[in-house]
Order: structure tokens, then sequence, then C-alpha cells
């Protein structure tokens, strides 16, 4: 039996981050922050992001878990390829980082989620799909989209399209885990 996720925030990072605030229902708020182009440096880039997800945050006072997507390098994508020679993983996995331990000291319980755990080899197009059929919402942008995509999948809605590595099993409470919990 699936079990909605409440005071949850689900975050897809990057340039343009979705996120959605999850409160004991299939309707998330969501939204997306942009990098502000003005910001040429990689530090200077990482630091508004930085700061940008601690007014998310401060927007949500009372929340208690943050799922982050972990930046993986996926040898069969071109997209992956491409990434990976832009230096683009490596400012993502800085971002990941720095959300993580933003969450954390904010006294938030936080876990980085791998797509492959999440969302297998699913398309964005095949998500929109199951999220419509599921709750009946559209999404106004891909990374909103995965935001939504993490949440559903941490109800467990997702069983049936995602393989579980051996070492990710499923705790009391039916969620991915990778800890002994």
């Amino acid at each position: 039996m699936e079990q909605y996720l409440n005071k949850t925030l689900t975050i897809d990072p990057g340039d343009h981050t979705g996120w959605s605030y999850w409160k004991k229902d299939l309707y998330p708020i969501y939204g997306q922050y942009n990098l502000d182009r003005k910001y040429k440096t990689l530090e200077e880039q990482l630091k508004y992001l930085a700061d940008e997800f601690s007014n998310l945050l401060e927007r949500f006072p009372n929340t208690s878990y943050v799922y982050i997507e972990g930046v993986e390098f996926w040898e069969g994508s071109q997209i992956s390829m491409v990434a990976a020679k832009r230096q683009n993983l490596s400012k993502l996995s800085y971002l990941v980082g720095m959300y993580f331990d933003k969450a954390i000291t904010s006294g938030m319980e936080a876990r980085i989620i791998p797509a492959r755990v999440w969302k297998g080899q699913m398309t964005n197009e095949i998500l929109e799909n199951k999220i419509r059929r599921i709750n009946g919402q559209s999404y106004p942008s891909e990374h909103i989209l995965n935001a939504v995509g993490i949440g559903i999948s941490r109800m467990g809605y997702f069983q049936r399209t995602v393989r579980v590595p051996q070492k990710f099993h499923r705790n009391k409470l039916g969620f991915l885990t990778d800890d002994k919990t």
C-alpha cells in the first residue's frame, strides 16, 4: 500500500532546479528556480544556486525530509557523455553536495537518490504519462516533472517500473533505501 509523503521536498538539482513539496497527498506544491546568467564563475553560480535552495528551505520551515536526485554517468547516454566532457557532471556533483549539506545542517533528514533507483530507464515522456495517470496533473518543465517523479516514486507508485539494485532494499515504510533501517 502506498504511503503519502509529508513535509518532504524532492529536488531535481541543476542550473534549472525543479522542486516539489509534499503534504500528505498526490498534489505537491512545486516550482523551479533558474541560474541567473550574470554569474559567470563556477563559484558564483554555485553560491547563487545554494542561496536559492536555502530560500526554498526557509519557505518550508517544517520540512522533515529532502530527497535529492544524485549524479550518475550513463555510458550509453549521449547526454551524459556530453555533460561529462563539458564538466557539467562535476558542477552538478558539487551542487548536490551543497544541497545535501544545507538540508542536513538545517536539521532535516536528507537522501541522495540515483535516477536509476527512482526512474530506471524511463524517458521523460513515459514519466509524464505515468504521473498524469496517477494524479491527473501536467507540469511546466522537465525539471519540475522529475522532482514530482522522485516523490511519486518514493511513495511506491513506480514499483513495477524500477529494477531495484541489490544494494537497495525497502525499509519498514516501503521506501527504497541503502541503509539498514
